[in-house]
């Protein structure tokens, strides 16, 4: 790599970090960090920062308002009674009729009320939708002539999730992973690069299809995302179709295309190895039933950690939450998706009619429990050090 590639690689790291740092700069000044009571008249909507009096979660509550500012005259009289003299308000939630009352729980509030039991069935679910992913790409290395042992593709796995987690600007870990893969396999370079290729667009395809099953069969508050949800599964079926089949590219002649471009001789290189797989539909076919347990795994540790901070959404509600908001967050715009994240999860979480300061603390904990995972991965790199990183680099860059 030479010092200009470098200088630019650098260049848009620190672009994605200040990316990352600005989005969630913004999510938080716009997140609620008081308790905040909401009284709605009509399609008029007041709010009031104060403190909630035990515990946010139930129907009834006693919010203590602040002295400042004063509640206009809009309001309950009682609860303006209770403003100025400094008692709890009671109040119960009723939102459906003329007049209701709801509250808003404050972020602090939100991450101190966890329970510990959904927290550590998250982690379980997490990792078991990481076992799956596992599974899944050592199925297609052997497919393509590369073998290696479930330990190993364990291993070069979670050294991916490691690097993914101290390097900017990677997604999934899949550079990494591909760099390993392909010095085990010297011979076989495009084929185990291609491994890679097919286990990330398999995993994107297979979380697709699920948001755009659940959005289109469940319906919800989430049904304004059928359109744009099934545009983008269409799109990636097109592009998976392409991928896998032959006949396609040649209908389209889109092998002409292709041998015009300035690396046509390494795409035709890795199409090669991609043949490997178009014969044996039923191996793709388990590889996408892998890859919708291991959503159906990362969902329900997002569900777990929802209800562990007093969320009531329903499971099919978080498969598409979830599944878009993950998708968005695996574009590379910010290192791990931070930022991007956070903002998505919170637009969704409005939209499906829960607190957005919930979806933050969903998407904040969900990354922080993948960084325990992650960093697991390090203690690999006792018996396969830094340094083996720095020799492989040169053997991605001749993989294809």
């Amino acid at each position: 790599m030479s010092d200009a590639q470098a200088g630019r690689g650098r260049f848009t790291s620190a672009l994605k970090i200040a990316l990352a740092i600005a989005l969630l700069a913004w999510v938080a000044s716009t997140l609620p960090w008081r308790d905040q009571l909401v009284f709605e008249e009509g399609s008029t909507a007041l709010v009031a920062r104060g403190e909630i009096e035990g515990v946010w979660r139930e129907d009834a509550i006693a919010f203590r308002l602040d002295a400042e500012p004063a509640l206009d005259a809009d309001w309950p009289q009682a609860a303006r009674d209770a403003q100025r003299s400094g008692t709890p308000f009671a109040v119960e939630r009723d939102t459906k009729v003329e007049g209701g009352f709801d509250w808003r729980p404050g972020m602090p509030r939100v991450f101190s009320g966890i329970e510990s039991k959904e927290l550590g069935w998250a982690l379980g679910m997490l990792v078991l939708g990481t076992l799956l992913g596992i599974t899944r790409w050592w199925r297609l290395l052997q497919l393509a002539s590369c073998p290696s042992s479930w330990w190993n593709t364990f291993r070069l796995t979670y050294l991916g999730m490691f690097f993914n987690l101290v390097i900017p600007g990677l997604t999934g870990g899949d550079v990494v992973k591909a760099i390993f893969v392909v010095q085990e396999h010297p011979e076989r370079r495009p084929d185990a690069l291609m491994t890679v290729v097919l286990d990330r667009m398999i995993g994107l395809w297979a979380l697709i299809g699920l948001a755009t099953g659940v959005i289109w069969t469940t319906g919800g508050e989430l049904v304004q995302l059928r359109l744009p949800v099934g545009a983008v599964f269409l799109i990636s079926t097109a592009g998976m179709t392409v991928v896998l089949s032959s006949r396609v590219r040649r209908l389209f002649r889109l092998d002409r295309l292709i041998a015009k471009l300035p690396f046509a001789e390494k795409i035709e290189r890795l199409e090669e190895s991609a043949r490997v797989f178009q014969d044996r539909g039923m191996e793709v076919v388990f590889a996408l039933v892998l890859s919708i347990g291991n959503h159906v795994a990362v969902t329900a540790s997002a569900y777990f950690l929802g209800h562990g901070f007093g969320d009531a959404l329903a499971f099919s509600d978080y498969v598409s939450i979830v599944s878009v908001g993950n998708v968005i967050s695996s574009l590379p715009i910010s290192p791990s998706g931070w930022g991007v994240g956070e903002f998505i999860y919170r637009e969704l979480f409005v939209l499906a009619g829960s607190p957005g300061a919930l979806g933050v603390a969903v998407s904040v904990s969900y990354r922080l429990c993948a960084m325990v995972l992650s960093l697991a991965g390090g203690l690999f790199l006792l018996t396969r050090g830094a340094p083996a990183v720095r020799e492989a680099e040169a053997a991605i860059q001749e993989a294809v």
